[in-house]
């Protein structure tokens, strides 16, 4: 008696399976594309309006080719009916948008509907992103300053390594690029870059990227060094320079000065390069001048490129009194 009570559930189970079932609906491939002609990792997005139960998007580069679907490439499910995608790479690419029906029950009866889209895709990038050195123990990155296409790159004159100051040899170093392409070619004074070439950063020099497509844009790479005093001394005292080893533009001298000094009345004497000056509170200080070293102050010690008088080093001062 279980054993037919048994059959005759399944029985009804299965009826009631069978009435669940719908039928595939006929599919139609309907989809807007946002853009058909664009630059290398730049997105387009595929809005689907049709009916299917799935969609998939073949974008038609490597590994992605509706025509190779056979040969093992593959597609991208759409979710919700949106679907966004850039290229890495310039060429033509051959879209195609697939939408699939099925019966609800095992998934029977697939039926599929295409259309596609051509787009060309431009490899136009002559946008530096990053321009750096790596210099060990540390990696110095150039500024593009505002409003223009002049990159500055500031290194010290010495870094600290391993408790010891090392000269930092500027005349012989590597430069590197980050650029949104791996089409695109830089130039330095003319010559294609390589990344093993060796540039002298003492100097200022012309760069140049050249987009896969054939836009140039030009720029000039200044660089200078962390000014810093030839000499200073307060009231006599010569001060000793003590470098920091994570902030290279933070310098401090420390000073002996004998018990009983007047803090307030003190005779600085320093010397600087012709195009350095050396301020508080944004107030050039000539040497010779009296300061007060029992106000706030923020010390500054500045050098301008002699080729453009917008560029600019600073180094933060520090005099500390032991």
């Amino acid at each position: 008696m279980k054993t037919i009570y048994a059959i005759l559930l399944m029985s009804l189970l299965l009826v009631a399976c069978s009435d669940e079932n719908e039928s595939a609906r006929t599919p139609v491939a309907s989809a807007t594309i946002s853009e058909t002609e664009l630059e290398i990792n730049q997105s387009a997005q595929i809005d689907f309006t049709g009916v299917a139960d799935q969609v998939v998007v073949w974008t038609g580069d490597e590994g992605h080719d509706y025509a190779k679907r056979k040969a093992g490439d593959t597609g991208f499910a759409v979710n919700k009916g949106h679907f966004s995608y850039s290229y890495s790479v310039p060429g033509q690419f051959h879209i195609v948008v697939v939408a699939t029906t099925y019966d609800t029950f095992m998934g029977d009866n697939l039926s599929s509907d295409t259309i596609a889209f051509d787009v060309v895709v431009k490899d136009d990038v002559t946008t530096i992103d990053k321009l750096y050195s790596s210099i060990t123990p540390n990696v110095y990155y150039a500024e593009l300053m505002e409003e223009s296409s002049d990159w500055v790159l500031c290194l010290p004159s010495k870094q600290v390594y391993n408790g010891r100051e090392v000269v930092l040899k500027a005349e012989r170093q590597r430069l590197s690029f980050d650029i949104e392409s791996d089409s695109s070619k830089v130039y330095v004074d003319d010559v294609l870059w390589t990344a093993k070439t060796y540039y002298d950063l003492t100097k200022t020099h012309h760069i140049k990227v050249e987009s896969d497509f054939g836009s140039v844009r030009d720029y000039m790479l200044y660089t200078l060094v962390y000014p810093e005093f030839s000499s200073v001394s307060l009231n006599g005292i010569e001060g000793v320079l003590v470098r920091d080893a994570f902030n290279q533009n933070a310098l401090t001298y420390q000073f002996a000065l004998p018990e009983g000094t007047d803090k307030q009345n003190i005779t600085l004497l320093h010397n600087i390069k012709d195009n350095e000056k050396f301020y508080i509170n944004g107030r050039e200080i000539p040497s010779g001048a009296t300061i007060d070293l029992t106000q706030e102050g923020i010390y500054t010690l500045v050098t301008t490129a002699p080729e453009n008088s917008r560029v600019k080093a600073t180094s933060i001062i520090t005099f500390e009194i032991l």
